[in-house]
């Protein structure tokens, strides 16, 4: 059974969130942001709040700093090539006029409203993802080996355009339990990462799995915040939940370890649910 008292946060001053006040949005330390030259993120199918909200804070920190250097963004999601966004958005405008036809109003309603959110998806996809923006989106999966649809997290960190400077890079990772089998890869890599922002899936059944990747994480990293996913809900007899977003920030940054924080989870004001379900209150003591 998980021990929660070891995934309690220590005391992160500069906590902002990051992205839209639901699912997709994450809470993090500022100074990540400020130290962050490449944003790595893993898994965005249709929602880069995120991405967009985090690359729009850094490039304030830039203005302020006098700063010309532009944050890189290398985005990697097999399922969000944008010709799905729009084959999707045609799919379901047929669909729209099928049910007009036989009058369903219902149907009709919730075809139209899909086949829009799809245009718009694409339309905001092709606006954002620019390479005169630095910020670059590949068709791939995170995996264990290098082919048509997956990448390897050392493979990506190698085809980086210039070697990035320690602490520069920042990762956001929601890849639907493929976290296990990929994060082992960045141990060589952990100087060159500032922090992390992780959804941790399947609690229920990947406890060593999770118990391994937390003590291996932690010669080099501190928990700075910790948010249940409702959408996984809770594990069958407990009140942990299924999924755990967790943000981890480089030791290097110099956040003091052995002061652990007073906060009530969720933190009101930076946590919010993942969808219409209540907030899971997480008990550290």
């Amino acid at each position: 059974m998980y021990d929660l008292k070891k995934l309690r946060p220590i005391l992160v001053k500069d906590l902002i969130r990051v992205g839209r006040k639901s699912d997709g949005g994450y809470v993090l330390s500022a100074s990540q942001i400020e130290k962050t030259e490449i944003l790595l993120s893993f898994g965005i199918c249709d929602d880069w709040s995120f991405e967009a909200d985090f690359c729009k804070k850094a490039q304030k920190q830039r203005n302020n700093s006098n700063s010309l250097k532009a944050i890189q963004l290398h985005a990697f999601d097999y399922s969000s090539e944008p010709l799905n966004f729009l084959q999707s958005s045609l799919k379901h405008f047929a669909l729209t006029q099928l049910n007009i036809l036989t009058c369903n109003i219902p149907r009709t309603k919730k075809y139209a409203w899909r086949a829009i959110h799809f245009l718009w998806v694409f339309i905001t996809f092709k606006r954002f993802f620019k390479s005169k923006l630095h910020r670059f989106y590949y068709p791939k999966f995170l995996g264990q080996k290098d082919d048509k649809i997956y990448t390897r997290l050392d493979t990506v960190f190698k085809n980086l355009q210039e070697e990035p400077e320690n602490l520069s890079v920042f990762i956001k990772m929601d890849i639907e339990s493929w976290e296990y089998r990929t994060l082992p890869q960045l141990v060589p890599f952990f100087d060159k990462i500032n922090g992390l922002t992780v959804e941790f899936h399947e609690l229920d059944i990947a406890e060593k799995k999770f118990e391994e990747i937390m003590e291996l994480f932690s010669t080099h990293f501190d928990i700075a915040h910790v948010h249940g996913n409702c959408y996984g809900g809770l594990i069958h007899g407990t009140k942990l939940p299924m999924v755990l977003e967790i943000t981890f920030i480089n030791k290097a940054l110099g956040v003091d370890s052995t002061v652990l924080s007073p906060h009530q989870y969720p933190i009101k004001g930076l946590d919010f649910p993942n969808n219409k379900k209540e907030d899971i209150p997480l008990i550290f003591n």
